[in-house]
Order: C-alpha cells, then sequence, then structure tokens
C-alpha cells in the first residue's frame, strides 16, 4: 500500500509540473497545442486557447498542492516527521525529474542519478532504521 508521504510527493511532482506548464511558455505541451492549431481551423483561436490552458494548469496545480497538503498531514499522523518529510520529498525529487524529462525534455545526466541513488540509500537508511529498536522496547 502506498503511504500518505508517498502519495503527497507524487502530488507535489504533479503541481510543480502543472505550475510549469501554467508558466512557463516554452513548454512542448503547450508546443504540441500550438502545432495542433495551426493545423486546423483554430488558429484564429490559439491566444485564447493558451490562456484558458495556462488558467486552467495553474488552478489544477492549487488543487493538488491542496490534495498534497490532505495526504502530507495523513502521512505526520501515521508517522513521524522526519519519516514523513524524508519520504514525500524523495518521491517529490524523483518524479519531479521523472516528469522533467519525460514532458519538458529536460536532461538528466550521470550526477542526478549518483545523486538520486544517495538519496534512495539515504531514505532507506531511514525508514528501515528505526524498526529494530522499537521490537527490542516492546521486548523488554
Amino acid at each position: 500500500m502506498i503511504t500518505p508521504s508517498a502519495l503527497a510527493g507524487s502530488f507535489a511532482a504533479l503541481a510543480g509540473m502543472l505550475g510549469k506548464l501554467g508558466a512557463d511558455g516554452d513548454s512542448s505541451v503547450l508546443g504540441y497545442l500550438l502545432t495542433s492549431c495551426e493545423q486546423s481551423f483554430m488558429i484564429d483561436q490559439l491566444p485564447v486557447l493558451q490562456a484558458v490552458a495556462r488558467i486552467a494548469c495553474i488552478v489544477l496545480m492549487l488543487v493538488t498542492n491542496g490534495v498534497m497538503l490532505n495526504f502530507f498531514v495523513k502521512g505526520l499522523h501515521e508517522t513521524d516527521s522526519l519519516t514523513a518529510t524524508v519520504t514525500s520529498a524523495a518521491v517529490n525529487f524523483m518524479l519531479s525529474a521523472a516528469g522533467g524529462h519525460f514532458f519538458f525534455q529536460e536532461p538528466l545526466p550521470i550526477q542526478w542519478f549518483v545523486g538520486a541513488t544517495l538519496i534512495l540509500a539515504g531514505v532507506g537508511c531511514l525508514l528501515h532504521g528505526d524498526t529494530a529498536p522499537d521490537k527490542q522496547l516492546k521486548q523488554d
């Protein structure tokens, strides 16, 4: 089962991508909209469609941020604050990089993969490092 903290990180990454779509006029998704409109009868409506698409992305970003905060608070109630924060941040980091690469053609150099591996190793240590002392305390 996906933890609320991981869901919070997922929604944070989605909100970031929606914000970039709404604010960045050079994104590939808006470029696709431009190409589609140029090839159809809707070329006259292009400025209106771009404005509507940007406003929709900003509104969806705000809604997604609200959903993210809801899941993050649930994650804080389920675990300690460090685990919830680190899990959310790590998932957000990974999904933001994947979304940036696939939707915005952002490069991912080898240094990024080295850093991502270290972050995931740290998350693994944090998430699994607390289980042993808890079991010892319950047995005593």
